[in-house]
């Protein structure tokens, strides 16, 4: 995650963190392997292909000791009825079409949201949700959750699985949870943006980020810019690795390329394209081509930690 910051904030989040100091990490001399269904780049064009001719599909795309991810496509009038994760977030980004969400508020009031290409919707844990999809094109989204997460329905779901299925009734707390990671300046949780609203509001600015969540299991940046706005790097530059998690991106605006330990070539990927980086894998995500691109990153840590060469 190579955050470009604005001027005025770099200096002042550089001051309130520790010095870096210099460690001897038990790096794996062969790159980390990709472990299926994850793989270093998951086109969208390539899933459409693939069930080409078909409406109702999905595919598991990220399946980590962290992370669950989906890519699934719906026809209009699908539904998703409501439920909640009693211990873990679950977003959205629209990839294709448009969604109708329902997410419970703090209030316990539900907020309609009409969800379009482009859009990112966040659905805090403890929090009933649901999903429905509009107009008359099927929609595409791209859904995230951690590994082990488990749907807790408010009425017993229908239909198949009630053979290896017993929905009992449970007793467990809703709303926000009292020890979560406070929002940064106490702002009410991020649950919906397009990405055509963030370029409204950054308007006349060539590189801009924003953090899209910062909660016990979630960590996300909206990270924008053109080719220009790429830090300078040497060739031997080999970027940061997480050392115990896998970080991953999906694709919200034009094109970027990722450099990637391991692969010969470039990565280079466009709008909807999900990149994958397992741990302990150098990375270095840049902006690709003549247009603004805009990358939304994603780990399950909201402080997660960035290892550099030091040699």
């Amino acid at each position: 995650m190579r955050l470009l910051l604005p001027a005025l904030l770099a200096p002042l989040l550089l001051a309130q963190a520790p010095p870096a100091r210099v460690f001897w990490f038990p790096k794996p001399v062969r790159p980390t392997p990709y472990q299926p269904p994850m793989k270093p780049l998951t086109r969208l064009a390539d899933l459409k292909a693939k069930h080409y001719g078909r409406t109702n599909w999905s595919e598991l795309v990220i399946a980590d000791a962290n992370s669950r991810a989906w890519v699934i496509s719906a026809a209009p009038g699908s539904k998703v009825i409501r439920h909640l994760h009693p211990d873990a977030p679950e977003w959205w980004v629209v990839q294709e079409g448009r969604i109708r969400f329902e997410i419970e508020g703090p209030e316990g009031r539900f907020q309609t949201i009409e969800a379009r290409k482009g859009s990112y919707v966040y659905a805090p844990e403890r929090h009933l949700h649901a999903l429905e999809v509009v107009g008359t094109e099927p929609a595409i989204r791209f859904e995230v959750t951690l590994a082990d997460a488990t749907s807790v329905f408010e009425t017993p779901p229908t239909g198949a699985g009630k053979d290896e299925i017993e929905y009992i009734p449970v007793r467990l707390q809703t709303g926000p949870n009292p020890t979560d990671v406070p929002s940064p300046g106490g702002k009410p949780d991020r649950i919906h943006v397009n990405i055509e609203d963030l370029e409204g509001a950054h308007r006349g600015q060539s590189a801009w980020t924003e953090p899209a969540q910062r909660k016990n299991r979630v960590r996300g940046n909206f990270i924008y810019g053109h080719a220009k706005d790429n830090p300078p790097r040497k060739p031997s530059d080999r970027g940061h690795f997480h050392a115990d998690f896998a970080e991953f991106w999906i694709v919200l605006r034009g094109r970027l390329q990722w450099i990637m330990e391991g692969i010969a070539q470039p990565l280079l990927a466009a709008e909807g394209d999900i990149v994958y980086a397992p741990p302990k894998t150098f990375h270095i995500p840049e902006f690709y081509g003549e247009g603004p691109a805009c990358r939304l990153t994603s780990s399950t840590y909201p402080s997660a930690n960035h290892l550099y060469d030091a040699r």
